[in-house]
């Protein structure tokens, strides 16, 4: 980097106060862009991947990468802290990279190729050895790669591959209907590389997590174990809670231990075979009530409301309920709340009834929600998130319609529109029963 500097008239009289405040300016700016990435191109497969490389002199390099979700600024500057922990990081957002859309259905069909090929020219062109770093719906393509490099290396018998370090990884091949578990993916019981993986107590999936094990663990891999409590996403930018941000200023120092970790346990130079795959029966969220395709009958409700006051239902025979499982940093969950609040006011004077369960939030949190958006419906706490894992919910919204005669009719994986009048119509015809 060329150095900076202030060019002033030598008869310039500034106060002492504003001379060392533009001193303080420089000195950061120069800082900053020291520890600025470099976009690089890797050529993979004849296509050429972007990149933002953080350099550093260590023996190791991290190859990050992202999902795509929300911006990388928490992961850029956890990438900087690392460069001064002497690891290299290249950072990847692997379908922008690729010019493909943004979502969960595209990390889910990418194959391992491209990332196999990362992991090759990152040690080519840099002589390192290698660990992967993902979070959410990336671990797919990432385990993808892995266990295609491990089949190429073995033939070229190379052993630079550490291993990976997952943060709250979904390893679904699809969302199945409401109320039933989880379809996990081929790769998650076929991996048996060193897996480090970081568990962000408040996520969605958290309490998924006995079944992630035990289809890593199944494999052969050599799982470590990290839970993070009150962590709703490490990389999420609007969790700015204190538990959050203490994590985000130790994990640097987290990430080199686990590193040298990783470095220490062999890394198999065989693979696990991949059982047969099947095409998804639901590829993507609901847009419309879905009749409900499980066994489970209604839970009893026994939660206290965000006003403090106790809220109990047992039967829900007599009048149709929905049960809605929402969080505030979910933006489908937020859109579909006005569309709630009228479907509200239409039922109003029928036997109906609309509740709704807070996933995993604080009443400080909610409440400060609440005075931004108008909710007319009651909200429940469900402050750990187990209550609503009992329900078998995957993703937010999640709501379910139990009809007249108390058993669960419809439900929804995701966001709807509660007063169009088909979905008015049915739940009209399910106070007839």
């Amino acid at each position: 980097m060329q150095p900076v500097f202030l060019h002033l008239p030598l008869d310039t009289h500034l106060p002492r106060a504003l001379l060392a405040g533009l001193c303080l300016l420089l000195i950061s700016t120069t800082v900053w862009a020291a520890n600025a990435p470099e976009e690089i191109t890797v050529e993979v497969l004849d296509t050429d991947l972007y990149l933002q490389r953080f350099h550093a002199e260590g023996e190791h390099l991290i190859v990050w990468v992202s999902p795509g979700f929300g911006n990388h600024d928490r992961a850029y500057d956890v990438a900087r802290a690392l460069t001064r922990h002497d690891i290299e990081v290249w950072h990847i957002d692997l379908a922008e990279s690729l010019f493909l859309t943004q979502g969960t259905n595209t990390l889910r069909a990418l194959d391992g190729r491209y990332v196999a090929g990362l992991i090759a020219a990152a040690h080519r062109l840099s002589g390192k050895s290698v660990t992967l770093m993902t979070r959410s719906y990336a671990a797919l393509p990432v385990l993808r790669g892995a266990r295609l490099w491990q089949q190429q290396a073995a033939e070229a018998g190379e052993d630079y591959l550490t291993g990976a370090i997952l943060f709250s990884p979904e390893l679904y091949s699809e969302i199945p209907p409401l109320g039933q578990p989880p379809v996990y993916d081929p790769i998650a019981s076929s991996t048996n590389i060193p897996i480090m993986l970081f568990q962000a107590g408040k996520r969605g999936n958290r309490w998924q997590l006995d079944n992630t094990l035990d289809q890593l663990q199944s494999g052969g891999a050599a799982v470590y174990l990290k839970i993070l409590p009150g962590v709703t996403g490490v990389f999420y930018i609007k969790d700015t809670t204190a538990e959050t941000t203490a994590v985000l200023k130790q994990l640097p120092a987290e990430i080199e231990r686990v590193v040298t970790m990783l470095k220490r346990v062999p890394t198999p130079k065989t693979v696990r075979p991949l059982p047969a795959t099947r095409t998804p029966d639901q590829p993507g969220l609901d847009i419309t009530l879905q009749p409900f395709r499980s066994s489970m009958t209604p839970l009893e409700i026994d939660l206290y409301q965000v006003s403090g006051e106790r809220f109990t239902r047992k039967d829900f025979t007599g009048q149709v309920t929905v049960v809605n499982f929402w969080a505030s940093w979910c933006g489908p969950c937020v859109e579909e709340i006005p569309a709630l609040n009228r479907l509200r006011g239409t039922m109003k004077g029928k036997p109906f009834e609309l509740v709704s369960i807070n996933y995993a939030e604080t009443p400080e949190q909610i409440n400060e929600f609440l005075n931004m958006v108008k909710v007319d419906f009651p909200v429940l706490l469900d402050q750990d998130g187990s209550y609503s894992a009992q329900w078998n919910v995957l993703v937010y919204p999640a709501t379910f319609v139990i009809g007249a005669d108390g058993k669960i009719a419809y439900g929804v994986n995701g966001a709807i529109e509660w007063d169009n009048p088909e979905v008015t119509g049915k739940l009209q015809a399910l106070m007839q029963q």
